[in-house]
């Protein structure tokens, strides 16, 4: 039992304290997720879930996952390089042991193109979330005094997203926790942090079959040390992709994807931990499914904007 509880506050410790947004793997598949300029970049409409489970074998270990959806108001421009707007939604789950995390949030972004195929997106996400701590899944040996019982609290959100595209590379760049927040139900001194994300990538074409995505994912939070993950992904004929990444701070990352029926797409990542939590896990898992009508010849299974 002391051991279970010894992880349970290292977890606690690290997501609370530190790292107050999930990790996801498979960022490139899921850019809506991270970022609000993201909303309605695509000619029409994506539909986008994902499930992460971390650290499997370890009580009280985290789970995520993302429900989310986001379509053009607009397909086509009314004139030559006129602006396009997007909507979305999403909804998300986080579960660390007695701490439960749901958020839900809108989203709207304009996607403004300085030419045919360099495009200046911002988009501004805006929700609430509810915060909540159960008492019978915490388990103390003995009473705390700084826990009063299981409790719960409603808290607005706030997220700014940035998207920089020419026709073969992109920049994103988001600023989540934009509305300072205490946590009264953890303790006195808990309370959000701004997390700032930087992501980008580049398509390189091998042969007319074959696709090269390197990506870059950079994170950071006050009195933690940055995250940065590298990935790359090679795509065969837009129906097949294999990837491999790495995160600095605990774990190698190997990706796979395909596209059925057209409009269908399924992709899974499987985290190989590399910090001191690897002997006690099964290391960690990801997946995600995504639907959208989209033209193939307007979109890659890597989940980088479509630059029509």
């Amino acid at each position: 039992m002391k051991n279970k509880l010894f992880i349970l506050f290292l977890l606690l410790t690290l997501s609370l304290q530190a790292q107050q947004v999930s990790h996801m793997s498979q960022w490139m598949h899921h850019q809506y997720a991270i970022n609000p300029a993201y909303t309605g970049i695509k000619t029409c409409l994506e539909a986008q879930s994902t499930l992460r489970g971390q650290w499997i074998k370890v009580d009280g270990a985290p789970y995520s996952g993302w429900v989310s959806v986001n379509a053009p108001l607009k397909a086509k421009r009314t004139k030559f390089l006129s602006a396009r707007h997007g909507l979305g939604g999403m909804v998300y789950l986080d579960q660390i042991g007695p701490f439960q995390d749901i958020r839900v949030q809108l989203s709207y972004a304009g996607h403004f193109n300085f030419s045919l195929t360099n495009r200046l997106s911002l988009g501004l996400a805006v929700g609430a979330r509810q915060l909540s701590f159960d008492l019978n899944q915490a388990k103390p040996l003995t009473p705390d005094p700084t826990i009063n019982g299981s409790a719960s609290q409603i808290l607005p959100t706030a997220t700014f997203g940035a998207w920089w595209n020419g026709k073969q590379y992109f920049v994103g760049f988001s600023l989540y926790e934009l509305i300072p927040q205490k946590w009264n139900i953890i303790g006195t001194s808990a309370q959000s942090q701004m997390h700032a994300m930087l992501t980008a990538g580049y398509k390189y074409q091998i042969n007319p079959k074959i696709d090269l995505y390197p990506g870059l994912y950079i994170a950071y939070t006050k009195n933690t040390p940055i995250e940065l993950q590298i990935h790359g992904i090679v795509e065969f004929q837009r129906k097949f992709n294999l990837g491999l990444g790495i995160r600095n701070t605990d774990a190698l990352i190997a990706m796979v994807g395909f596209r059925f029926k057209e409009k269908w797409k399924l992709g899974y990542s499987y985290d190989f931990v590399l910090s001191k939590m690897r002997p006690n896990t099964f290391h960690s898992h990801e997946l995600t499914l995504s639907f959208s009508p989209c033209k193939q010849r307007s979109e890659s299974t890597s989940g980088c904007a479509d630059f029509d």
